[in-house]
């Protein structure tokens, strides 16, 4: 005999009852059926909240790199708009005489003479003697009527350095030169660096022979990347290969 369960079913309005028997084995395959079901859809479920939150994290960092990179492109517009500004103002400083490259006269001395070759350059020079080759490059135009100055040819970004120990006169911008430098190195004694990509020095502040003060580049009215550099005696432009001591000969 099947053991089981039987269930009767009897209407209060009928007389006829309704018998129906479960076996116990009936009952434990429904219970597993409907475990395994339960198990299942909590799994279901479970597995659908991970991958709904993936996509939301997804989502969400998908926003935040385009908004990242909104405010990347703002950084980049106010960078560029603070560069044309800056030119802006360099050439109305141009334009009023507020800051422009010291006046050109014309060289007293043309050719390297024994005036200044007595200096004896060969021999350790005092600092404020402007005796340092200012950038390592070829020398693509010489000191002559009309180029009162040396033209270094160098790759752009070079380091520029002072020639002697002195004080920066005046740094900034001409519409000829493009950056500028000029250390006065003593009474006598002053160098000027032009056509700079970069000016690391400021109006006023003390440099050293060798020290850093800017870095080669094509600014100004060029067509190349190099350093115009000039030595001045007395306000008066002169050779600046006399006081390089690779240069000369005695």
């Amino acid at each position: 005999m099947n053991k089981g369960y039987s269930i009767v079913v009897s209407p209060s309005d009928s007389a006829i009852s309704r018998h129906y028997f479960l076996s116990r084995r009936n009952i434990i395959i429904f219970g597993t059926v409907v475990i395994a079901l339960v198990i299942i859809a909590i799994v279901g479920a479970l597995n659908y909240t991970a991958v709904y939150v993936r996509a939301m994290e997804a989502e969400m960092l998908k926003r935040r790199n385009a908004q990242l990179e909104r405010e990347f492109a703002k950084i980049e517009e106010i960078r560029e708009n603070l560069r044309i500004a800056e030119a802006t103002n360099r050439r109305i400083k141009v334009m009023l005489g507020i800051e422009r490259t010291p006046d050109v006269v014309e060289p007293a001395i043309t050719d390297i003479s024994p005036k200044y070759t007595d200096i004896e350059v060969l021999k350790e020079m005092p600092e404020n003697i402007p005796s340092l080759l200012p950038t390592m490059g070829q020398v693509s135009r010489e000191f002559g009527p009309g180029h009162f100055g040396l033209d270094i040819a160098a790759p752009q970004f070079s380091p520029v350095i002072s020639a002697a120990s002195g004080m920066v006169e005046s740094a900034g911008w001409d519409s000829l030169y493009g950056n500028f430098i000029v250390v006065e190195h003593d009474k006598n004694y002053s160098t000027f660096y032009g056509h700079l990509n970069s000016i690391e020095v400021l109006d006023g502040s003390r440099v050293t022979a060798g020290q850093i003060i800017g870095t080669v580049g094509s600014t100004g009215k060029s067509t190349s990347s190099h350093l115009h550099y000039e030595v001045r005696f007395r306000n008066e432009p002169v050779d600046p290969v006399g006081y390089l001591p690779f240069f000369v000969k005695l």
